[in-house]
């Protein structure tokens, strides 16, 4: 028969065994390796997609050169009964319009430049460089138009004023004569109303 002081001391040993076991398994690793992280995809949400190797941005398209004969060179010129009417203090406006469908109505403005009366002839050079807006090339056949403005209000035309009109001059032209020929009847806007007198605008003016 077992004596129970030695049955006491056995199970002693026992549960003091099995609790060293279980601290020695709760600090050991399990032996199942860690899950690596899953890279990326190529159709995750906010990854962004890599150029290809190698790959350079897109050059801007060089910009076309001006061509240097897109231009209209030449004289304006003064008829002789016309040249009391110019004092050399007066503006001179020279414009080159697109021509219209309609003779009747005005084109739209293509160049404009302004220079001085002060001596006749007045040499002058038409190009891209006297567009006010950027409505299309300096190019094709237009329509120019010379005046002599006394209140130095582009868009007022007073009676009196001189001025004259190419009915169709190319692009590339030069030694064009542009005549001060003409005098203007009555007083008008190019705002669209009559200044004096009744009726609609009288045609031909710059």
């Amino acid at each position: 028969m077992t004596h129970p002081r030695a049955m006491k001391m056995f199970f002693a040993v026992v549960i003091a065994g099995s609790a060293c076991s279980k601290r020695d398994e709760a600090g050991r690793a399990s032996g199942v390796p860690p899950l690596a992280s899953a890279p990326a995809t190529a159709g995750a949400p906010g990854a962004a997609a890599a150029p290809p190797a190698g790959s350079a941005p897109a050059a801007a398209a060089p910009e076309k050169p001006a061509d240097p004969n897109a231009k209209i060179a030449g004289q304006v010129v003064i008829a002789p009964a016309m040249r009391a009417h110019v004092a050399p203090t007066d503006t001179i406006y020279i414009v080159a319009r697109r021509i219209p469908d309609n003779p009747a109505a005005r084109g739209s403005l293509v160049a404009v430049k302004k220079v001085s009366a002060t001596k006749f002839p007045i040499e002058f050079e038409l190009s891209a460089a006297d567009m006010p807006f950027q409505n299309g090339a300096f190019d094709g056949d237009l329509q120019l138009w010379v005046r002599d403005n006394k209140s130095g209000d582009p868009i007022v035309r007073r009676k009196g004023d001189v001025f004259g009109m190419l009915p169709k001059v190319h692009v590339g032209a030069r030694d064009v004569k542009l005549p001060l020929d003409q005098l203007q009847k009555e007083d008008e806007s190019l705002a669209g109303n009559q200044m004096m007198g009744g009726g609609g605008l009288p045609p031909g003016h710059p």
